[in-house]
C-alpha cells in the first residue's frame, strides 16, 4: 500500500528514553480532521475569523504538533466533537512526560460568575456527564473562581468513585478532571479522598486513582506507593507500581527522594517470588527505573526476579515479527486513509511495551482517534488468534487500558481458551459492554484463580448484577471475593457518558 506523503511519525527509538510528544499530538489532530473529510481551508472557515486560524497555520499546527489548548478546542468545535474529546488525551500525554512541550495557548472557560455557576450546577445532579466534570475542574483550576474545601470535598469524592467504572470518553474526561484538580490548589483534597478510597476493603478499581494522584509527585507519595507494594490485595499492590512508574515519568523529584524506596522495593520483590500476579508488574516497574536504582534493588534481592514481558526486538525491521504484526494491524485498520505509520507505533507500544506510561498514553490517543472502534475489533481477533503468547497477552491486557465501550459481548469463545489471561479478557469485555454473566457461570468463576475471579467480579459489577449481594454474603467464598462483591454492590456500575 502506498504511503501518504503527509504521514506523521514518531521517529524516536522504540526502546528510547523519550518519545516525540509533538508528533503524537499532530497525528491525533490530522487523522481526526482527515477522517471527518474536512480540508484545512474548511476547518479554518468553521473556526471563524475571530480565531485567527488560517489554513497555513493549521497545517503547521498538525505538522509540528504545536500544543495549543485553544486551537485543539477549535478542532473539537469545528469537527462537531464532544467537549474535551481531543484536549483530554493531549493533556494527559503532555503531563505524563516531563519533556513535553508547554501549552502555548491554554484553553480557558469563560471567566464569568454565570459560567462558573453553571459548571457547579451541572455536577450537583444525580447523573453527571464527563464533559461537565471536566468543565467543573477547569473553572476551579484555570479561572479566579472556586468553591471552598468543604463544598468541593464531597464532589471530589464522587468523582473519585466514578473514574474507575467509566468507559470511553466518559473515563478520559473524568480522569483528566481529577488530574487537573490534583495539580491545583485542591490537590491535597484529591490526595486525601484517594487515600480514603483505597482504605475501603475490597476496592477493585484503584489503578487510575494512583495514576491521578501521582500526576503531582511528592516524597510522601513515594513512601506511600512503597507501602502499597506489600498490600494484601494484589490489585492495590499493582496500583502502587503504577504510581511509581508515573512519578518516574512525570518527574520533579530529587534522587534522594527515591533512595528510601530501594529496600522496600527489594523486599516486595522477594516476597512476591513465584506470584504470577505480583512478580510481572514489579519486574516491569523496576525496568522503568534508572540504572542506579535497579542496581541497588538487585543487590538486595535474595530471590530471582522474572523478566518483564518484552517484544522480540526493539526496532522497525521487517524481521522483527512483533513490529511487523503491529504494522499489519495498522494497515488493516487504516485501509486507504492516512495515519498508518504512527498507528503502527502506538499499537506496538500497546501490545509489547512494559512501560505503563507508554501503554496508557498510547491507549488514550487510540481511544480518542477515529480508529478506536477498529482498534478494539482487531485486538479482539489478536487476543484470540495472535501469533504468539506475548502478542495475545498484550492484546488481552489492552482492553482494561483502552476502556473503549463494547456494544455487545459474548464470553463463550473467550472462556473456551485454556489461557487464563485470554479468559479474563473476555470477562473484561463483558464488563465494558455492561453484559451480565449467567448466574451459575458467575458463581463458578469467582472460585477460580485470583485474576479470573477479579475479572468475573468486574463483569458483574459493571452490569450491577443482583447476584453480588449473595456473593458478598457467601461464607464459602474467599474473603477477597466477598469483599470485592461488597465493593461493587456499594459503588455502582458502568458509566458511559
Amino acid at each position: 500500500m502506498a504511503r501518504h506523503t503527509d504521514e506523521i511519525d514518531d521517529p524516536s527509538p522504540l526502546a528510547g528514553a523519550r518519545i516525540d510528544v509533538s508528533a503524537r499530538i499532530g497525528w491525533l489532530l490530522r487523522t481526526t480532521r482527515a477522517a471527518a473529510g474536512v480540508p484545512l481551508r474548511e476547518l479554518a472557515r468553521r473556526a471563524g475569523e475571530e480565531s485567527a486560524l488560517s489554513p497555513a497555520t493549521l497545517s503547521r499546527v498538525e505538522t509540528a504538533g504545536r500544543r495549543s489548548g485553544r486551537v485543539i478546542a477549535a478542532y473539537e468545535r469545528s469537527l462537531g466533537l464532544p467537549y474535551g474529546h481531543l484536549r483530554a488525551p493531549v493533556d494527559v500525554l503532555a503531563r505524563t512526560f516531563s519533556y513535553a512541550p508547554a501549552d502555548t495557548e491554554p484553553y480557558l472557560p469563560e471567566p464569568t460568575l454565570a459560567g462558573f455557576s453553571t459548571a457547579c450546577d451541572a455536577v450537583a445532579v444525580d447523573e453527571v456527564a464527563g464533559h461537565d466534570w471536566l468543565r467543573f475542574a477547569e473553572y476551579h483550576t484555570l479561572t479566579p473562581f472556586g468553591l471552598p474545601t468543604a463544598t468541593v470535598r464531597p464532589l471530589v469524592a464522587r468523582l473519585v468513585g466514578e473514574v474507575g467504572r467509566s468507559a470511553g470518553a466518559a473515563y478520559q474526561l473524568r480522569y483528566e478532571a481529577l488530574s487537573k484538580l490534583r495539580c491545583s490548589p485542591y490537590g491535597d483534597v484529591v490526595a486525601e479522598e484517594i487515600r480514603q478510597a483505597l482504605e475501603v476493603p475490597g476496592i477493585q478499581r484503584s489503578g487510575d486513582l494512583l495514576s491521578a494522584v501521582t500526576e503531582r509527585p511528592t516524597p510522601e507519595l513515594v513512601t506511600w506507593c512503597g507501602e502499597l507494594l506489600g498490600h494484601e490485595s494484589w490489585l492495590v499492590a499493582r496500583s502502587g507500581c503504577l504510581g511509581i512508574q508515573n512519578m518516574r515519568s512525570v518527574g520533579g523529584l530529587r534522587r534522594s527522594d527515591w533512595l528510601p524506596l530501594v529496600p522496600v522495593f527489594a523486599a516486595a520483590c522477594d516476597a512476591a517470588a513465584g506470584d504470577p500476579l505480583r512478580q510481572p508488574i514489579l519486574s516491569g516497574t523496576l525496568a522503568c527505573c534508572p540504572p542506579e536504582f535497579r542496581a541497588a534493588v538487585r543487590a538486595l534481592l535474595t530471590e530471582e526476579l522474572v523478566e518483564p514481558r518484552r517484544a522480540a526486538a526493539w526496532n522497525r525491521s521487517r524481521r522483527n515479527r512483533h513490529f511487523a504484526h503491529a504494522s499489519a494491524l495498522a494497515g488493516q485498520i487504516t485501509g486507504s486513509s492516512q495515519g498508518e505509520t504512527m498507528l503502527a507505533r502506538l499499537l506496538f507500544e500497546v501490545l509489547y511495551d512494559f512501560r505503563a506510561t507508554h501503554v496508557t498514553t498510547s491507549c488514550f490517543l487510540l481511544a480518542a482517534s477515529p480508529f478506536a472502534d477498529a482498534v478494539r475489533e482487531r485486538l479482539c481477533v489478536t487476543a484470540l488468534d495472535g501469533p504468539d503468547e506475548t502478542t495475545r497477552h498484550g492484546a488481552a491486557y489492552a482492553f482494561s487500558t483502552l476502556m473503549i465501550p463494547f456494544e455487545t459481548a459474548d464470553p463463550v469463545p473467550w472462556l473456551a481458551s485454556p489461557d487464563p489471561v485470554v479468559r479474563g479478557a473476555g470477562l473484561s469485555i463483558c464488563g465494558w459492554a455492561g453484559v451480565p454473566l449467567p448466574g451459575d457461570l458467575l458463581r463458578s468463576l469467582v472460585t477460580a484463580d485470583d485474576e479470573v475471579a477479579r475479572d468475573a467480579l468486574f463483569a458483574a459489577g459493571m452490569s450491577e448484577q443482583p447476584e453480588l449481594g449473595a456473593l458478598a454474603a457467601a461464607r464459602r467464598l474467599p474473603a477477597p471475593v466477598r469483599a470485592g462483591a461488597r465493593w461493587w454492590a456499594a459503588t455502582g456500575g458502568r458509566i458511559i457518558r
